[in-house]
């Protein structure tokens, strides 16, 4: 049911210093940029000429050094940080470090601290790879789980091979997900590949108390926490109607749970926007750049220490509430609906719910 979806439980917001107690901005502080991708600076797997030249504005004449703390904020995942920082300075002809990218999953780093060493099942296009750059050691993909429970998931088909038709590798450890070494979280990087295969699998997870094959847990084994990476029910790509996201994923999941068990998975949490963990990872990455170019940064007592953020989404309803859930405050916050609005000469002010939406923008 898509009402579970809006009742997560919100992964605590550790504010960055700056953020606490804080009732307006530092107009001498330096400004700083967040863009969306998907919709902003690509559109149907083509780079949008604007969004070159919004950048150009943002870097030194080469195109090696940020002038501004520059940062890349998106519900997309499914490669490492670094692997998307080196595609998005190839798209835009401008050095994107991996230190100005945050993903959906980017969040699961921190998780890692606490789960690395655990036996995990892991979901999603590249989740194995961005798993095991994050410190998974012990993480286990739905696709490897139905090479070794083919009984598991009659209908899937070819359980042994990847749908490039290449050979699944095996577990590294086959006692994960047994007696001996229970799963102890589910986490979704990206948009699932095969639903029924992952439906079926963190379903058995979930109601097993994490040990494959179990009907239920003892009495007293807690749940298996389930992590969604985003919550986005449909996006946009090269076809002319929307597709199913992440989101509608995990609709259809507590929807088979609750007709199994008869109510919905009680532990779950989602990250991405609009959620507060991904701004409060780029403020932080907002300071660390800015820091790092060289641009003094006024004290921060009850102000911010920029004199504003200007976030470049085609999403207010999304990346504006994420902003508000992170604590930023509206008189902070300036929202372009396109990175062509970087490009224009003309300010043109508009209010909206007490965020300022520009439609155009001179730097």
């Amino acid at each position: 049911m898509l009402r579970s979806i809006r009742q997560v439980k919100q992964p605590v917001s550790l504010a960055s210093w700056y953020l606490r107690g804080i009732s307006g901005y530092a107009p001498e502080g330096p400004p700083a940029f967040v863009f969306d991708i998907d919709g902003v600076l690509i559109q149907g797997g083509t780079v949008l000429p604007e969004a070159k030249r919004a950048l150009a504005k943002l870097y030194t004449d080469n195109g090696a050094k940020p002038k501004y703390p520059v940062c890349f904020l998106t519900n997309g995942g499914g490669v490492t940080e670094a692997q998307k920082a080196k595609q998005l300075s190839g798209w835009l002809d401008v050095a994107v470090g991996v230190d100005q990218v945050v993903l959906s999953h980017t969040p699961y780093r921190e998780l890692a601290q606490d789960l690395g060493d655990k036996p995990v099942v892991i979901s999603g296009r590249g989740a194995s790879e961005v798993a095991a750059a994050y410190g998974f050691k012990r993480a286990v993909t739905t696709s490897q789980l139905s090479t070794r429970y083919p009984k598991a998931v009659p209908f899937c088909h070819d359980p042994g091979l990847t749908p490039e038709g290449e050979a699944i590798p095996d577990m590294a450890d086959p006692s994960c997900g047994t007696e001996d070494a229970p799963f102890q979280a589910v986490l979704v990087f990206s948009d699932p590949i095969d639903w029924y295969r992952d439906l079926q699998l963190i379903t058995d997870v979930i109601m097993s108390g994490g040990v494959m094959g179990r009907s239920e847990p003892p009495a007293g084994v807690q749940p298996v926490p389930l992590y969604y990476s985003n919550p986005d029910i449909i996006y946009a790509n090269e076809f002319p109607a929307p597709r199913f996201g992440q989101g509608c994923f995990a609709a259809a999941l507590d929807a088979v749970y609750a007709a199994v068990n008869g109510h919905s998975i009680k532990q779950f949490t989602v990250f991405g926007k609009p959620h507060s963990e991904p701004y409060r990872l780029m403020e932080g990455l907002l300071l660390q750049q800015a820091k790092l170019i060289g641009l003094d940064l006024p004290s921060a007592g009850q102000r911010l220490p920029f004199s504003a953020v200007y976030a470049v989404g085609d999403n207010p309803a999304s990346d504006i509430a994420g902003a508000r859930a992170a604590g930023v405050p509206p008189a902070f916050l300036q929202y372009f609906l396109h990175a062509a609005c970087l490009c224009t000469v003309q300010l043109c002010v508009k209010c909206c719910s007490s965020v300022t939406v520009c439609s155009q923008f001179m730097i």
